[in-house]
């Protein structure tokens, strides 16, 4: 056998000294594991390949947000601020029924994110899907009953007390004693420091309660299991101060 037989051997008898696999004199990368078998060769291309298709799939998620913040807008700058005091998740319901219409659908979805997080402490979230919920509301052509109390909650999270208030007008406007524009006039009133106001609210929403919720209105049926919560929150709020319930 000739030297030059001898050394060709010898290089197919070569191993990686990463995974101990076989490889021949002429390869720069060992074929099972990608590391380099020359001196001043870097890894192997095919993680940076990897790499970038991680780098495109961020681009796709980035792109997606940038878009959803094109669609729903970044709310103003009231509308950012969170207050401490929390709308418990029971208040929100299960919204309006599967039957509304697509855009409404986004925007009662929009309002049970914004307020599941809000809910949850989750202020990051409220900041990002409150303005959003609220664009998306207003950018119906018209809003039931249902649809502005998910509206006048929204601004109550928002510590936007006032525009919650010109909410629950309107309510009240269209249906004398409804027991959302008057629990929402209550709230407001009481964010704004007017406890007098806020008891009287309360305590019209406790003499419209009976008879209101006997007219059996969608809105109460979507919401049904918050009303006789916030009766009794009604009831303790005359109480601490001062009137009878």
């Amino acid at each position: 056998m000739s030297k030059k037989q001898d050394q060709k051997q010898g290089a197919e008898r070569k191993k990686c000294p990463g995974c101990g696999a076989r490889v021949d004199a002429s390869d720069r990368f060992c074929r099972q594991c990608g590391v380099p078998l020359t001196a001043g060769t870097k890894a192997n291309g095919g993680m940076r390949g990897l790499i970038g298709l991680r780098g495109f799939g961020l681009a796709i998620v980035a792109l997606a947000v940038f878009y959803a913040v094109l669609q729903y807008g970044g709310g103003s700058a009231e509308s950012d601020q969170v207050p401490a005091q929390r709308i418990t998740i029971s208040e929100i319901g299960s919204g309006s029924p599967s039957t509304s219409p697509s855009p409404r659908m986004a925007a009662d979805q929009l309002f049970n994110q914004a307020l599941s997080a809000y809910e949850g402490g989750d202020s990051a979230g409220a900041r990002q899907f409150i303005p959003m919920a609220l664009t998306a509301y207003r950018g119906l052509a018209d809003l039931d009953l249902d649809g502005r109390y998910h509206v006048a909650l929204l601004e109550l999270a928002a510590n936007q007390p006032r525009a919650a208030l010109a909410q629950a007008d309107t309510m009240l406007a269209q249906v004398p004693n409804h027991l959302f524009g008057l629990l929402v006039a209550a709230s407001a009133h009481d964010l704004l420091g007017q406890s007098d106001r806020a008891a009287d609210y309360y305590q019209a929403f406790l003499g419209a309660y009976t008879p209101d919720v006997a007219a059996s209105r969608q809105e109460y049926l979507d919401h049904g299991r918050m009303l006789p919560a916030r009766q009794q929150t009604a009831i303790e709020y005359l109480r601490a101060t001062g009137r009878n319930p």
